[in-house]
C-alpha cells in the first residue's frame, strides 16, 4: 500500500494572512462605520420641519475608539427640544377667567431620529457583512 504525501505550499503566508485579517476588517470597517454615523446625522438634520435651528446644530457624531482604533460611533441630539420632537408632547388645558376651555400645546410625534439610525444601522450592517465575505470568511446569521 503506498503513502500519501501532501505538500502545503505557502502555508506561511497564508497563516500571516489570516493573522493580518482583524487588523485589516477593523481598519476598513471604522471608515465605514464613521461614514454611516455621519450619513444618518446628515439625514436626520435634513429630515427635521425648520430649516435652521437647535436641533439641527446639535445633532452630532462622536467616534468611539478602543487601543486607537474607531470601534463604533454615537449619533446624539443634545438639543432640548429632540425628546418632544421624537415623541410628541401631550396637550395641555387650562381654563380662562370667563371659564372657557383651551387647548395648547399638543405637538405629535415626528420620528425623525430613530427610524434613521435604525435604517442607517441595517444598512451599515449589510456592508459589514460584505466586507468580511470579500475577505474570505463566512457569514451566517443576523445581527
Amino acid at each position: 500500500m503506498a503513502k500519501s504525501l501532501v505538500v502545503w505550499d505557502g502555508l506561511a503566508e497564508l497563516r500571516a494572512e489570516i493573522l493580518a485579517l482583524p487588523e485589516a476588517c477593523t481598519g476598513e470597517a471604522a471608515k465605514r462605520i464613521e461614514g454611516a454615523a455621519n450619513g444618518a446625522k446628515v439625514d436626520i438634520a435634513g429630515a427635521y420641519p425648520w430649516r435652521t435651528g437647535d436641533l439641527r446644530k446639535k445633532t452630532t457624531v462622536t467616534p468611539v475608539t478602543r487601543k486607537g482604533l474607531i470601534v463604533g460611533a454615537v449619533v446624539k441630539n443634545t438639543s432640548k427640544l429632540a425628546s418632544v420632537v421624537e415623541n410628541g408632547s401631550q396637550a395641555r388645558h387650562y381654563f380662562s377667567i370667563n371659564g372657557v376651555k383651551h387647548l395648547t400645546g399638543k405637538m405629535p410625534a415626528l420620528h425623525v431620529f430613530v427610524p434613521r439610525i435604525l435604517k442607517a444601522r441595517r444598512r451599515l450592517i449589510q456592508e459589514l457583512k460584505d466586507m468580511v465575505a470579500r475577505h474570505g470568511a463566512k457569514v451566517s446569521g443576523d445581527a
